[in-house]
């Protein structure tokens, strides 16, 4: 057992877990999962209760929590959210917006209810699937957006580069594996072409 929780534990700090959800991430360490994905559900829903201001539970908070209203010709926000994820200038910005508006929604309804409600004798995989969505949620709500955090490569740059310019360890070991990952799918890919270019055509006849 001191082994296992050895590896959760590198498991977790790989992931950046949000630093609310450390009694939950204690739960697991105990083999306690059910009650850590309940501490982390309600870890959540006080974290959107306190920024919206709203005394709602749930699907209903998360709905009216992120929800805004928009001109559809301009883009302009005509009814500003409770909550805003980022500065809802573009439109991926309203979509990023929306969309984690549904994810919430889905959340609250799905896992969270199922946990909350009935007993779920799920082992340790799914409860740390569902501390690591808490954890993305919470990050989102702490002014960690998508569109601001992240942005395309508009130049060509070589994987060295990039690595190289990467100011945390975490980040240049996440990145070392992504290309590893799609060079090995890459090379399958060319290998799947090369063998469908040697393989003889026939034509079926009537």
């Amino acid at each position: 057992m001191p082994n296992t929780v050895k590896k959760l534990q590198g498991f977790f700090e790989i992931y950046n877990i949000h630093p609310a959800l450390e009694p939950a991430k204690n739960l697991i360490f105990k083999s306690e999962f059910e009650s850590a994905v309940r501490e982390a559900s309600i870890t959540l829903e006080n974290a959107l209760r306190e920024k919206s201001k709203l005394d709602l539970h749930g699907c209903d908070l998360a709905t009216k929590a992120l929800s805004f209203e928009a001109d559809k010709k301009t883009g302009t926000i005509t009814r500003q959210p409770l909550i805003a994820i980022n500065k809802l200038e573009s439109e991926s910005d309203r979509n990023e917006q929306d969309g984690i508006r549904h994810m919430l929604m889905g959340f609250f309804q799905g896992p969270r209810n199922l946990y909350l409600h009935n007993h779920i004798g799920s082992g340790v995989s799914n409860s740390i699937s569902v501390i690591i969505e808490v954890s993305f949620f919470l990050h989102l709500l702490d002014g960690h957006s998508i569109t601001k955090n992240g942005c395309w490569i508009k130049s060509t740059k070589s994987t060295k580069e990039i690595y190289d310019n990467m100011p945390r360890q975490i980040d240049k070991w996440r990145f070392k594996k992504a290309v590893k990952k799609y060079s090995k799918s890459r090379n399958q890919l060319n290998e799947s072409k090369n063998n469908e270019q040697e393989q003889p055509c026939y034509s079926l006849c009537l």
